[in-house]
């Protein structure tokens, strides 16, 4: 895997890497590498952290410290894009549960079960709404307000198309 085709080799996986965390609001990747084998053949395994995620390269990588963390930023990408393209192929087993909303300023005990997809679009719509109304390089939001007022916009959103569901009598499976 530490081999990276030659039309690879131009591609900066850790700038893609950056621009991912920047774009969803994650904190930057903070790479930490491990030094094996010799100084002049030295490998390196490198450790990843980048919003509340942690990556570790399966095994250590010749060359320089530089390469290593392409690589591994490489193969984070190859993970996010695999999980991506498995949810879009239909992946989405499983349901949340949503808290009901709070009633007389008390959370109500009741959960809710909702499907994958609709919490996944859910979340697609407040992430764009709150990234329109204001631009990642223009945020004055910390990531932990980000996230907040996202996940209450989210749980806002979800409600909102529930509440219309039973209205219309949709159910969903």
């Amino acid at each position: 895997m530490a081999d990276l085709a030659p039309d690879e080799a131009s591609e900066n996986y850790k700038g893609l890497l950056i621009q991912y965390c920047q774009e969803r609001g994650l904190q930057q990747p903070k790479y930490t590498e491990t030094q094996h084998g010799s100084a002049d053949a030295p490998r390196w395994q490198v450790t990843v952290s980048y919003g509340d995620h942690i990556y570790e390269t399966p095994e250590p990588v010749p060359g320089s410290k530089k390469f290593a963390h392409q690589i591994a930023s490489q193969q984070i990408l190859a993970e996010i894009n695999s999980r991506r393209e498995s949810f879009l192929a239909g992946d989405t087993a499983g349901t949340i549960s949503v808290p009901a909303p709070e009633e007389n300023g008390a959370p109500a005990s009741v959960q809710i079960e909702v499907p994958m997809p609709l919490v996944s679009s859910a979340l697609t719509i407040a992430n764009e709404r709150l990234t329109t109304s204001q631009p990642s390089r223009y945020r004055t939001l910390t990531d932990a307000e980000f996230s907040e007022k996202l996940s209450k916009l989210t749980l806002q959103i979800v409600r909102s198309l529930l509440e219309r569901a039973e209205t219309d009598k949709v159910t969903f499976r």
